[in-house]
């Protein structure tokens, strides 16, 4: 499985790069003690606003962020740079009160491919809003526990822009990478959606220690009944990420702010992280099981995972990553086995029935697949991935028109998803619709530039609307990303074709 880091967990623009680690600057030392959730959650509810922009085109984006700072009737709030670089828009902050009021100022702070996601903007308010206080990110080690604000966003209900509702989520950190892209060097757990991105992750005393901007998913391959690929689906890991709020820090000459405006407390939480001192306590090996799934542990993991089903039977979450663990593992039964135990506890547990569909599917139980699919959208008809792996199953099984029904749904919620595009062209192609195919996998390209199996099948498509001289220069095209991304045999069928085009 080829994990995928590339999903950003907002509704705007998406940008790429890497970032270095910079070093925390110092601005305040007191004791702090740790807070209760609800406590932090009232924190979280006035000082987190949502970002809404207005696109000419009458589009809407949704983005969130927070309050870092008050001068005079000018507030400042951080965010994610994806939710604000788009110069096209308009963009309003409004506020838990309900007030609205126009963004006067932009700090992007990512100009190039080594800085982090992030940028600051202003807006003006006689209000009187909170400000948050800046921590360690660095005390955010392994199995300490964490909370992401937000204004997710639901299209098919409506909840987009202004009609977004607050949500506060809470997870465990799982590992510190260096050097991921875009700086997102601190993953977690935690239920996010597209609208959180430039949210705050709280530390367990109220400080902020991250900006919140990526989900993860895992891209697999679907092949058909002769074993040739079709297409991909996601599987929902459950792992998020944020930008440590040190790299903001590290960042903060570039914005403006005069470092007393922050109220930032470095000082060493109260609480100590989550240590495997009580072999009674189901969560201390919950906890150290997603760290060592994370870190690619997957026997470590299923038997952190087994111990803490053992302490606590009902255990949901524990039953859900040790089937993802056992998918990686290629233990399908057994997975399918935790996926169904994990449902009957909980039976809105959309992720699970998403990724068992996912299970099923590849053990070739399209049926059954489609059944899970169609039970996520039942229960979240904003869920676009589960419309294009439904759209894949029942194109394998010959039903082109429902597969074409389910890939525009799916592009309707997410049209920027290049293996949509290119799951309903193989459709169209199918039925014989040659132009309209051709049309998709050039929006494939277009959107993924390096994607070999878009440039195969519409070189393949060409083949059959007479346009050798096309069909070549795609074939070429994808022999040589197949061979650039490792995958010599299909670079070897490509050139096998070019050879009898070119007889």
């Amino acid at each position: 499985m080829n994990r995928d880091y590339s999903r950003f967990d907002s509704l705007t623009s998406i940008l790429a790069g890497t970032v270095t680690v910079a070093g925390i600057v110092v601005l305040a030392a007191a004791p702090v003690f740790a807070k209760t959730p609800q406590e932090i959650a009232q924190l979280a509810i006035s000082a987190t606003v949502q970002i809404n922009s207005q696109y000419p085109n009458g589009g809407i984006g949704s983005g969130s962020g927070f309050i870092i700072a008050k001068q005079g009737t000018t507030y400042t709030v951080l965010t994610a740079n994806h939710v604000v670089a788009n110069s096209q828009p308009t963009y309003k902050i409004r506020t838990y009160r309900g007030k609205e009021y126009p963004v006067t100022r932009f700090v992007l702070l990512r100009k190039s491919n080594n800085d982090p996601d992030l940028a600051v903007v202003t807006f003006n308010s006689t209000e009187s809003y909170p400000v948050v206080t800046l921590g360690d990110s660095e005390q955010a080690v392994i199995g300490t526990e964490i909370f992401v604000a937000g204004y997710p966003a639901n299209i098919a209900q409506e909840k987009y822009g202004t009609n977004r509702n607050f949500e506060f989520s809470t997870g465990f950190t799982t590992s510190r990478p260096v050097e991921q892209t875009l700086g997102y060097n601190f993953r977690y757990t935690a239920v996010t959606k597209g609208g959180m991105s430039g949210g705050p992750v709280f530390d367990r005393e109220g400080r902020v220690v991250g900006v919140h901007g990526w989900g993860d998913r895992d891209d697999d391959e679907v092949k058909d009944s002769r074993g040739y690929p079709t297409g991909k689906v996601s599987t929902n890991t459950g792992f998020n990420a944020a930008i440590p709020i040190n790299d903001f820090l590290a960042k903060l000459s570039q914005t403006g702010l005069n470092r007393s405006a922050l109220l930032v407390n470095t000082s060493t939480a109260t609480n100590a992280p989550l240590k495997l001192n009580n072999p009674n306590d189901a969560k201390t090996y919950y906890v150290r099981g997603l760290t060592r799934f994370d870190k690619g542990d997957l026997p470590g993991a299923v038997a952190d995972f087994n111990q803490a089903i053992q302490t606590q039977s009902d255990y949901s979450e524990a039953y859900f990553y040790r089937a993802l663990a056992y998918f990686d593992l290629k233990q399908m039964p057994k997975s399918i086995a935790d996926y169904s135990k994990a449902i009957a506890l909980n039976a809105g547990y959309v992720d699970a029935y998403y990724n068992r569909g996912l299970v099923l599917s590849a053990m070739g139980d399209k049926p059954g697949a489609i059944a899970d699919y169609t039970q996520v959208i039942r229960l979240d008809r904003n869920f676009a991935a589960a419309y294009n792996n439904r759209g894949l199953a029942l194109s394998d099984l010959g039903d082109q028109k429902g597969a074409i029904d389910d890939f525009n749904q799916a592009l309707q919620i997410n049209p920027g998803r290049a293996n949509t595009y290119f799951n309903r062209g193989l459709a169209l192609f199918r039925i014989n619709n040659d132009r309209s195919a051709l049309a998709d996998y050039t929006q494939a390209i277009q959107l993924n530039p390096n994607y070999a199996k878009a440039f195969a099948n519409r070189g393949i498509t060409l083949v059959r609307m007479g346009d050798r001289q096309g069909a070549i220069s795609d074939l070429q095209q994808a022999a040589r990303l197949f061979r650039a991304q490792g995958m010599n045999a299909d670079a070897q069928k490509a050139l096998d074709l070019i050879g009898q085009l070119q007889k």
